[in-house]
């Protein structure tokens, strides 16, 4: 199968060009917004059979969620670790966070089919910037100043690396270097190689359940 992508045209819809002076130098997009940033950038605009108007804004989001997953892995890897009753909070988080991880796999793979790779990463950005960072990590993290209970602390590790594993094909810099300092691995354990999640079933009433929950939880913040 041959994919063939829309043209990266500038602004005003022209197709960018020497002559024309219009066509970004990629390697001063790469020292602004680093590589993966400028990848998630164009990617996130290139829905399948459509041209790309370039903005470099568009590389600045991608940047912006690339600092949102370095800003995740360093919460995380902050937290005190205690020997501590795992709370009942935590493991329904755990719980819903696997449903809709798996429920997120199995978008992304019919998008993967259907040569949708826009697509495919947005369902990952939804899911690791509102459901992983805004939502799990808020339910699961421990009291100012207090421990976390070690059951919860693997299992966020757990839900960071099936994370990483599903961005990697989109930010292979970023998820490698992440995969690297959260624990010593061998060149055999490197994420390029790590085994990808494995669709399993999952309970599509805690995930509907939850999304109520969230509805009634934004709608008390926003008044």
């Amino acid at each position: 199968n041959v994919y063939l992508t829309g043209l990266v045209r500038d602004k005003q819809r022209r197709k960018m060009s020497k002559s024309l002076g219009n066509s970004p130098e990629p390697l001063q997009l790469i020292e602004k917004f680093g590589a993966d940033g400028v990848r998630v950038g164009l990617l996130l605009s290139a829905s399948a059979g459509n041209d790309i108007m370039f903005d470099e804004e568009l590389c600045n989001n991608g940047k912006s969620f690339a600092n949102k997953i370095w800003n995740a892995f360093r919460l995380i890897k902050g937290w005190e670790v205690a020997e501590i009753v795992q709370p009942e909070s935590s493991k329904v988080a755990i719980e819903w966070y696997e449903a809709k991880l798996q429920k997120t796999l199995l978008e992304i793979e019919d998008h993967f089919e259907k040569y949708r790779l826009s697509d495919a990463l947005m369902s990952i950005y939804k899911l690791v910037w509102d459901d992983f960072c805004s939502w799990f990590l808020e339910m699961i993290k421990p009291a100012y100043q207090q421990p976390i209970d070690k059951a919860t602390f693997d299992k966020a590790i757990e839900m960071l690396e099936a994370n990483l594993k599903l961005l990697h094909p989109f930010m292979p810099f970023l998820t490698e270097e992440i995969w690297q300092y959260i624990a010593e691995r061998t060149p055999k354990q490197a994420l390029i190689v790590a085994e990808y999640p494995v669709m399993t079933s999952f309970d599509e009433k805690l995930i509907a359940d939850f999304e109520f929950a969230s509805e009634v939880i934004a709608g008390i913040r926003t008044i």
